[in-house]
Parts: C-alpha cells; structure tokens; sequence
C-alpha cells in the first residue's frame, strides 16, 4: 500500500469527500422530492382547472360546428386543447357510450361504443352526470383521466367530455433537475473540498508537516532545528514543546557527553596510574618469592598476592583497552592470522582451568584449510579468550566446549558451544553491554565486573564483525562470530 494512502492528509479528504458526498446527496435528493411532489401537485391542479374550465367551450363548439364546419371545429379544438400541453387527448363520449369524437382519430367519422372493462367503468362515470377522476379523487391522487359532463343551456346532458393527462412534462423537468441538480451538487462539492482542503491545508495539515519533519530531523539527531509554526492553538503548543524538547536533548546530550568524557578521562587516568604501583608490587613479589629461606605458609600467601596482582593488572589493561576502543584512539594491527590455530592456543592457555573441572576441548574444522584473515592478533586473541574463558568458567563439572570453524561467502563463522548454565532469555539482550552480569553469574557467585563480553564486542565489531549468542538456561549457550576475510579498516 502507498504510503500516500496511509497518510493523515489521505484519510482526512477520504472522509471529508464522502462526509459532503452524503450531505449533498441527501439534501439535492430532498429538494428533488420536494419538487417533483410540486410539479406534480402543480400539472394535476393545472389539469383539473383545465378540464373544469374548457368543457363549456369545447362542448359549444362540437355543437356547432362538428356537423357544419368539422375543419373549423378541429381547429378550434386544437387551439382550446394547445391551452394545456399535458392533455394529449381528449374525447366527446355520449351517455349510452358512444365517442362522438376523439382528438387522435381525426378521419370525422364516429368510433364505436366503449366496450373493454375499464371502459365500462367510464360509461358509468359519464352516466353519472357530475366531474369525476380515473383513478378516484384522493388529496395525493394523480389522476390519468378526468371526465367533465357538458350541460347545454336547458339542462340537457348530452355528452361529456374525456380528458387524458400526460405526466411525461414531469418525467422530462425531473431529469433535466436530476442533472442540474447532479452538475450544481459536483461544483459546489469540488469547491467545498478545495475550500476545506485549503484551508484545513494551511491551518493543521501544513503546520503538523512542519513538526513532523523537524521532529523527523531531531530523531536524527539536528538538535538545533527550530520549528517554526505561526498557529497559536495545539499545533503551536506542540511544535514548541518539541523545540523545547530539542534544545532540553540538545543540552542532555553534551553534559552527557562532557560526563562520558570526564568518566573516560577517569578511567584511563586510574588505570594507567595502577601501572605504577602493580609494577612496584610485582617487583617485590619477584625479590620476595626468590627468597629461599620462606616457609611454605608465606610462598602461600606470597602465590595468592601474585595471583590478586595478576587480576588488578588484567582490569587495568581492560579499562584502558576499553577507553581505547571506545574512542578509537589506537588504531588496530593488522596481520595475517590462521584462526583455527590461535583459538587452538587460545584454549592451551585455559587448560589449567579446564582440566580442574575435568572440561574437555572439541575442534570442528572443515577438512578444507581455511583462509588466513586479517586481524589484530593481540586483540582478537582478547576478545576470543573471554568467550572461550567464559565457556570454560560457566560449564558444568566434566562438561565439553564445542569450538566450529567455518569459511563462507568471505566470511569466517566461528561458534563456541558449552553444555553450563546457559543465560535467561530476557538477559541475552543485554549481554554485550558495559558492567552487565547476568542473573545467573549472580546466583552461582562467579567473579568479574562485567565488561568481558562489552570488550569483546568492541573489537569484533572494531574488525567489522558480528556477535551474537544463543542460549538456554541450564542447558549451555552457544556464541557465535563471524569475521570478514580481508577487510580495510579505516578509523572513523
């Protein structure tokens, strides 16, 4: 469907042209009624009056003339009967039933008795000797015949007089209203639209076009497009709660961006100040631990402090490499690298943690030698180790760690499966993002500070790659990684 047609403008003149269609056509359907009712109402009492009034005069002139003169009698006839177009005939009718003349035979000579039924009831009209109507006089009647008897000067009856009332006068000023009506009804409903259109166009439609593009430009982030609306009802209300609106993102946005920074510059600053005295204590562990004369009690100790050390000195360099990344303030060394072999080394260096919980390596590899890619070995030998890390610490006591290689459409796919307490689904979204721990890291009381996987995604994605998991709680998660072959990178 267009999107034209899912358009406020759309659906507001649809409903407007059918709202006037129907008020339109009810009212010149109203006034159509109304004059046909007139006009029918009018030719009835115009044919009555006619009737009433031409008798005298017809019947005197058959009199005279229809014996001594017939032309001068059908030319006064046609004369009295041109009074009224909507009697098309008329006939002179005895009381036993004879027509002495009929305007539509005009040959003089006298056509029979009426015979048919509905004649009859004619005869009995005529003999009756006072107007009456076919159909009966009724206040709605509209009577197609009208029978008038003619009384001479002393009273006798000797005929009446049969007139036929056409309606077709009716029919034919119906139609030209009906299309007159139709023609005025269309102009003034395409002027109503083009006037409505016009102004609706200028007052709401033109004005909330106006928000909506500068709304459309704020979500992309032009935070310092005004809208302009000249309106002072809720369109202008509106359009100035969304530049306010703006201005309010606009100043958020740059404290926070002030506050990202001076966290940044935070972090870098602690972490690369840690450096001194990590140093200072590795040092002394060095002099220490080279004592031969200590007893196992403090080499133990003296192995945990290494240890602590070791782990301060790993999140020093994860926040900085994150700061790093964040910022994109160093740029990536890029080398030749065989995939299959660093994840082999990858999992060599967490075989210790392995083996204590008894957790076994298994490598899926095509048979086919896969293509070297172009990476930055430190960095993606990193990112790798925390998920294969995260495999090994988050599995089950004698549980396996799948690691599968394949090459396709140049691009290497890389997916690393453990069988251990897998992730919630309403976690997995948000398993990537900068100090979060999942509900379960929680309950099983697993160390670490949650930016493993936040960095990991930053150099994958740093690579031009892809991330993403699969998992189901108790049952292990599978991670997933695709990497280009040969790529450019480019700092942005």
């Amino acid at each position: 469907m267009p999107s034209f047609v899912k358009s406020i403008k759309f659906k507001f003149g649809l409903v407007l042209v059918l709202l006037l269609f129907l008020v339109f056509t009810i009212f010149a359907g109203f006034l159509i009624y109304r004059n046909i009712n007139a006009q029918n109402k009018y030719l009835t009492s115009q044919a009555r009056a006619f009737a009433q009034l031409s008798v005298q005069p017809i019947g005197d002139t058959y009199s005279l003339y229809y014996d001594s003169g017939y032309n001068k009698f059908t030319q006064l006839m046609d004369q009295i009967l041109s009074l009224d177009k909507d009697i098309i005939e008329a006939q002179i009718i005895s009381p036993n039933g004879e027509v002495l003349y009929d305007t539509v035979d005009l040959s003089g000579e006298k056509p029979s008795k009426l015979k048919n039924e509905n004649n009859q009831e004619v005869l009995k009209k005529i003999q009756a000797n006072e107007a009456s109507e076919i159909p009966s006089k009724t206040e709605e009647s509209k009577p197609k015949q009208i029978i008038q008897p003619y009384f001479e000067d002393w009273g006798a009856h000797p005929f009446s007089i049969r007139y036929f009332v056409s309606y077709d006068s009716v029919t034919k000023n119906i139609a030209a209203t009906i299309f007159a009506s139709a023609l005025l009804s269309a102009a003034f409903l395409a002027g109503a639209v083009v006037l409505i259109f016009f102004v609706i166009g200028r007052t709401i439609i033109s004005p909330m076009g106006s928000v909506i593009e500068g709304a459309r430009l704020i979500k992309s982030g032009d935070f310092s497009h005004n809208i302009e609306v000249k309106n002072k009802d809720e369109i202008g209300d509106l359009a100035a709660a969304v530049n306010q609106m703006a201005q309010t993102l606009k100043r958020n946005i740059v404290e926070l961006k002030e506050l990202d920074k001076l966290k940044d510059e935070f972090v870098f600053l602690a972490s690369h100040n840690l450096r001194t005295p990590i140093t200072i204590i590795r040092g002394f562990l060095e002099y220490l631990q080279e004592n031969k004369s200590l007893d196992s009690d403090a080499k133990d100790k003296l192995a945990k402090i290494e240890a602590g050390t070791k782990e301060l000195e790993a999140l020093a360099e994860s926040l900085l490499n994150i700061v790093a990344l964040e910022n994109r303030e160093k740029s990536l060394y890029i080398e030749k690298v065989d995939l299959g072999d660093l994840v082999e080394k990858i999992a060599e260096d967490y075989g210790k943690e392995a083996a204590q919980k008894k957790v076994s390596f298994i490598f899926e590899t095509p048979s086919k030698p896969l293509s070297e890619i172009e990476v930055d070995k430190i960095r993606m030998k990193q990112a790798l180790g925390n998920i294969i890390g995260n495999a090994v610490k988050f599995n089950r006591e004698g549980g396996k760690v799948i690691i599968k290689l394949e090459e396709k459409d140049g691009q290497l796919l890389l997916s690393i499966q453990d069988n251990g307490i897998g992730i919630p689904k309403e976690e997995e979204k948000h398993i990537f993002e900068k100090f979060h721990r999942a509900t379960g890291v929680l309950t099983y009381n697993y160390e670490g500070i949650g930016l493993g996987l936040y960095s990991t995604r930053l150099i994958i994605e740093a690579h031009r790659g892809k991330i993403w998991v699969e998992a189901t709680p108790g049952e292990g998660t599978i991670f997933y990684v695709t990497l280009p072959i040969t790529v450019k990178y480019l700092k942005d």
